[in-house]
């Protein structure tokens, strides 16, 4: 299983549907989707080489995670969400792949579109998994 269909089966948590619905998606939303919504992407992945044999290969990929809402306060709660599913997740089994450990990375700046009037601001977590 690849990271971006990791993350998605991640993201599909109660309390993440709560606040954006069926509203994820992969590098960008179908057109005209209402916020709130998250959109994510797996920045990279890379394979960790493995020295004992008779364990799976592992590998490490970087997530952005990029929640779009009318407010600040909506992204922060959306922020709160993702991060209470991400965060210190260790030694679940996710679509058949264990994943040996998630982490809150880094934050972003907020950002606004004055156009659309839609806040955001991105976050990185670091995913090892076994391939």
């Amino acid at each position: 299983m690849n990271p971006e269909l990791l993350v998605a089966a991640l993201l599909n948590a109660p309390a993440i549907t709560a606040l954006v619905g069926a509203k994820r998606a992969l590098s960008q939303l179908p057109t005209n989707t209402k916020p709130p919504a998250l959109v994510y992407q797996v920045i990279d992945a890379v394979p960790e080489p493995n020295l004992n044999f008779h364990e799976p290969a592992r590998a490490r990929a970087r997530i952005q995670i990029n929640p779009l809402a009318l407010s600040v306060a909506e992204v922060k709660a959306i922020h709160a969400a993702v991060r209470s599913t991400l965060d210190f997740r260790q030694q679940i089994t996710v679509g058949g792949k264990t994943i040996v450990s998630c982490r809150f990375d880094l934050q972003g700046p907020v950002e606004h579109d004055v156009e659309t009037g839609i806040w955001t601001q991105s976050a990185d977590y670091l995913l090892q998994y076994y391939e």
